[in-house]
């Protein structure tokens, strides 16, 4: 004898066949009226860098997706927007670290912008101007859009990446180091306007406010260095008064070397 099928198992079969099927029909007309519709709205987010500055506008972002298309991304139906190549197109851009771009479900193309931050404006030998980021990556500049950091000039190398993310040694790195330091610290950042390496090789710190060049020699010891110059600006230039010394050295150890035009202090 043949298994006998209860009549109400049957049904139940049969009914969770209709709902599933319908979910099935549905779905892929959801699917369809979603690929013919059109961009609802592009909706551009861009995470500010230190400042409230930005490298990159939502007018580029509109700008550069409409040529890549060939024609306005918000009247674009959503079957000829491909979200991978929008985020690879913008991926290639030096000025950002991180990008997402999806569709939403109102029919709005949406851009996540995290951008890169620059912690030093750089102007080489060759007159070329950009920005170093924190992960030492290089970072063009963007015109009547300036970021606030220190400007770095003087004598040293032509930025070259694999070279300067390699192990070799390198007046370039040293500035880099040197920023870095300074954009980590609410004093210095306030202070440092300018970072400039001498024929000589001694990097020299041009501050915003007084007249002292603050010469720091080399990138080695800059906590204790710093700490020094933060003493002395604390309790050394407010007793001797701010325009009483040029220059102060800090590449010796333990003590700040104040020297006036005719003559040199030193204080421990």
């Amino acid at each position: 004898m043949g298994k006998r099928i209860d009549i109400p198992v049957l049904k139940q079969r049969i009914m969770w066949t209709f709902i599933m099927s319908a979910i099935a029909i549905l779905f892929v007309l959801s699917v369809q009226r979603k690929m013919q519709a059109e961009v609802s709205h592009l909706v551009v987010k861009i995470k500010p860098i230190r400042g409230s500055r930005n490298l990159i506008s939502e007018r580029e972002v509109k700008q550069l997706f409409s040529r890549f298309i060939g024609f306005d991304v918000s009247k674009a139906e959503i079957k000829d927007i491909e979200s991978s190549e929008l985020e690879a197109l913008l991926k290639a851009d030096k000025r950002i670290k991180k990008v997402e771009v999806f569709m939403d479900s109102k029919d709005r193309l949406n851009v996540w912008i995290v951008q890169k931050q620059p912690i030093v404006r750089v102007m080489d030998g060759s007159n070329r101007s950009y920005y170093i980021d924190e992960e030492g990556d290089q970072v063009p500049t963007v015109d009547k859009s300036a970021i606030r950091v220190p400007l770095a000039t003087g004598h040293f190398e032509l930025y070259q990446e694999e070279l300067f993310k390699s192990a070799k040694p390198s007046k370039l790195k040293e500035v880099y180091e040197v920023a870095k330091a300074v954009f980590n610290d609410e004093f210095l950042c306030a202070l440092v306007e300018q970072i400039d390496v001498s024929e000589g090789g001694d990097i020299v710190l041009i501050p915003k406010i007084g007249r002292q060049e603050l010469v720091l020699g080399d990138a080695t010891n800059l906590d204790e260095k710093f700490s020094n110059l933060k003493v002395m600006y604390k309790e050394g230039l407010p007793r001797e008064g701010w325009r009483k010394y040029s220059v102060l050295k800090l590449n010796y150890r333990g003590q700040v070397v104040a020297q006036r035009h005719t003559e040199t202090d030193f204080i421990n």
